[in-house]
């Protein structure tokens, strides 16, 4: 169970050390700030009376409208943003919570958006769309009941909506209660006859029940109804392709990409449905087609594969099915049928290993089990071969208790036919959904945030370097030196992902060291120069910068946390280097050619320093976030979960906590709790968060 840090692990800090700390460690130890005791508080209570006003100053309404119009644009996660900040001037204001929900329900985000309609639902109990939206967004969670029962609520409040029945017949139709479905989907009808998404589905659940002619006569109304939509023709064609109306079909296909001609799904419907004819060149090209407009489609690849091994094109079947490994590493399927057509292909090596990862995904596998068997046989592996028959033997016989024939049973499973059948179900087909403004449709390698570390913000005049600035952080002591030196300097938490100009921070840097220099600060100006190079990559000057200042001053807390994370960085860095030298190293004769071992890195000093950092200042939240993230790259999953929700207990808004905290849920199974994490993120700005959500979070 994960268990929150609590309280104990806050240690009160002794006055000496909070002395220290106070004004960014006594503004950088010594950093000669000038300006009187009398400007400076004046200025720090003109500062709280901002801060305590900010929210009745920000303008609701405003903030609400901008969402609005950016939700018309598709730009979900603009609004998102617009709405976070209605919300902040006003808690009780149900229309930002609700098409915050929207807004997140687009992305994907269905958790998410449950949990807005909820908080509409308890601010304004009687706003129908909020039920209306919630039960659809629980019927995309598989929360069927609970979406049932929304459609219910929101049906005693407006019982002649059509759009509920709309709703609640299609999670009956998600049930399987095709009956009960066709009785929404009338009354829909009933209450406005142009419905045609009613149409559609109850001609859908018609066909379901194998009322034929019913199904096609409302496919034909939608058609009538909303002729130019795509969804319709294809989904009459997909019906006339169940009703071997191979023909019907294909001309519902063509007329579909007649009006959408970069659609995947139709292409893979219509390829099927050559195939059913037996058009394999027809089939292959649409195939081609999907691939080139979905290229991550591992059911498209899957089929293909199958084709080309009937044709006896091994060779091209191999790398269409190696490719669905790479997108899905446990697609069973794919290594036996790799497997078996590396045995066509006489690479047994190869094929053995196929047929064995096939056992470790599903370990009574009797068809792996079957042909390993043979192959190890033609490897001169007797008793390995015996071995797997047996294993397969003893399979059959608890799989079927009446007396067969084992042995034809087991000559069955050798054969390939037995996974050689197309797949005709619907794939991830998500082409088009990117430029509508679906982030969660685009591709990404998922990767935990970087550290934080305390960075010069130095101002760039290259705006594609503003707009590509991410989350900015301050603590008490930070934000008041910003706002008191003389310098012009702005300092700022953040991840390596902020964007650094070598020339302007070189410049700047001459600038502040000459001025902290003449100020007499040396601390100072070592700490500054520190920052500097560590942005800059620079990481021995940058730790060699840091030793000084704290030499001088050791108890810059910042300085421990500026050079735990850039030695951190540094032995990723240099333990990266020696696996690919150890790796390209060449052996000449007469030399040992083992591959050297490398050790990974204890990453003990960055451990300590950050130590350092929370006994000096414990509440300083981006200490435990790093040291969450040091402790796991050494793997000790649960210790950095700890760390990660200490971060976020002392900066709720932390989004890189959230998010990281997510993803070692998720490699921990913990699947419900990373889902919150994740929504949390993306609502806090990290769009990937959004694409985990699709690929995780939907049951």
């Amino acid at each position: 169970m994960i268990v929150l840090i609590s309280d104990k692990f806050k240690k009160i800090r002794s006055e000496k050390h909070q002395k220290r700390n106070s004004i960014f460690e006594d503004n950088l130890k010594n950093l000669k700030i000038t300006r009187t005791a009398i400007q400076f508080i004046a200025l720090l209570f003109i500062f709280m009376a901002w801060s305590s006003s900010l929210r009745s100053q920000v303008n609701y309404d405003h903030f609400v409208r901008l969402g609005q119009m950016e939700l018309q644009k598709s730009n979900y996660l603009e609004a998102i943003n617009n709405f976070n900040t209605a919300i902040y001037s006003k808690k009780e204001g149900f229309e930002a919570y609700f098409l915050r929900g929207i807004a997140k329900f687009s992305l994907g985000d269905f958790q998410g958006a449950i949990n807005d309609f909820s908080k509409t639902i308890s601010l304004h109990p009687l706003y129908v769309r909020a039920y209306h939206y919630r039960g659809i967004s629980r019927d995309r969670m598989y929360d069927y009941a609970l979406a049932i029962s929304d459609f219910d609520k929101a049906l005693k409040i407006d019982p002649f909506n059509a759009e509920l029945f709309l709703a609640r017949g299609d999670t009956k139709l998600h049930l399987n209660d095709y009956t009960g479905a066709v009785e929404d989907y009338t009354s829909a009808i009933d209450l406005d006859h142009e419905q045609a998404a009613a149409w559609l589905n109850r001609g859908i659940s018609f066909h379901l029940l194998d009322k034929h002619e019913k199904a096609l006569a409302d496919l034909n109304q939608a058609i009538q109804l909303d002729y130019f939509n795509v969804q319709v023709w294809a989904k009459r064609g997909i019906v006339q392709y169940e009703l071997d109306s191979l023909d019907q079909a294909i001309s519902d296909f063509d007329h579909a990409i007649s009006l959408d001609d970069e659609n995947p799904l139709v292409y893979f419907q219509r390829g099927l449905t050559y195939l059913k004819l037996g058009d394999t060149v027809a089939t292959l090209q649409d195939y081609d087609k999907v691939i080139e407009l979905e290229p991550d489609n591992a059911l498209t690849f899957y089929n293909r594969a199958l084709i080309k091994s009937m044709q006896e094109n091994y060779e091209e079947a191999l790398e269409d099915y190696t490719v669905v490994t790479q997108i899905n590493p446990l697609n069973v399927y794919a290594y036996f049928n790799r497997g078996i057509v590396n045995a066509e292909l006489e690479n047994l090596d190869h094929a053995e290993a196929d047929f064995t990862k096939c056992i470790e995904i599903f370990p009574d596998f009797v068809g792996a089990y079957v042909n390993r068997s043979v192959v190890r046989q033609q490897k001169g592996n007797r008793f390995g071969s015996i071995q797997d028959h047996d294993i397969a033997m003893n399979i059959i016989e608890e799989l079927n208790s009446d007396k067969q024939d084992f042995e034809t049973i087991y000559r069955r499973y050798q054969d390939s036919i037995y996974f050689n059948k197309i797949i005709e179900f619907e794939a991830d087909f998500v082409s088009g959904n990117v430029k509508k403004g679906r982030i969660q449709f685009q591709r990404i390698n998922i990767l935990p945030k970087p550290n934080i570390f305390l960075v010069y913000a130095i101002k760039s005049s290259d705006p594609a370097a503003e707009k590509n600035t991410k989350n900015e952080y301050y603590d008490e002591n930070i934000a008041k030196f910003n706002a008191n030196n003389r310098f012009g300097i702005k300092l700022v938490f953040t991840t390596r992902e902020w964007p650094v100009s070598n020339e302007t921070t070189i410049n700047e840097l001459q600038r502040i060291d000459s001025a902290i220099l003449i100020a007499g600060d040396t601390a100072g100006a070592y700490f500054m120069k520190g920052v500097v190079n560590s942005m800059l990559q620079n990481y021995s000057i940058a730790i060699s910068a840091y030793d000084k200042a704290l030499k001088h001053d050791p108890y810059i807390s910042y300085a421990y946390l500026n050079r735990g994370t850039t030695q951190y960085e540094l032995d990723e860095f240099m333990y990266n280097e020696q696996e690919y030298t150890s790796a390209i190293t060449i052996s000449r004769g007469g030399q040992d050619n083992t591959r050297k071992v490398v050790d990974e890195p204890d990453y003990q000093s960055t451990i300590d320093d950050y130590n350092r950092v929370i006994r000096q200042n414990p509440d300083l939240p981006f200490v435990y976030y790093n040291r969450a993230n040091v402790k796991l790259s050494l793997k000790e999953y649960h210790r950095a979960i700890d760390d990660y929700s200490q971060a976020i207990e002392l900066e709720p808004d932390m989004a890189e906590a959230y998010y990281n905290r997510a993803l070692t849920l998720l490699f921990l199974e913990e699947n419900e709790l990373a889902c919150k994490d994740l929504s949390i993120a993306g609502e806090l700005g990290i769009t990937e968060a959004y694409n985990v959500i699709k690929r995780y979070c939907h049951k």
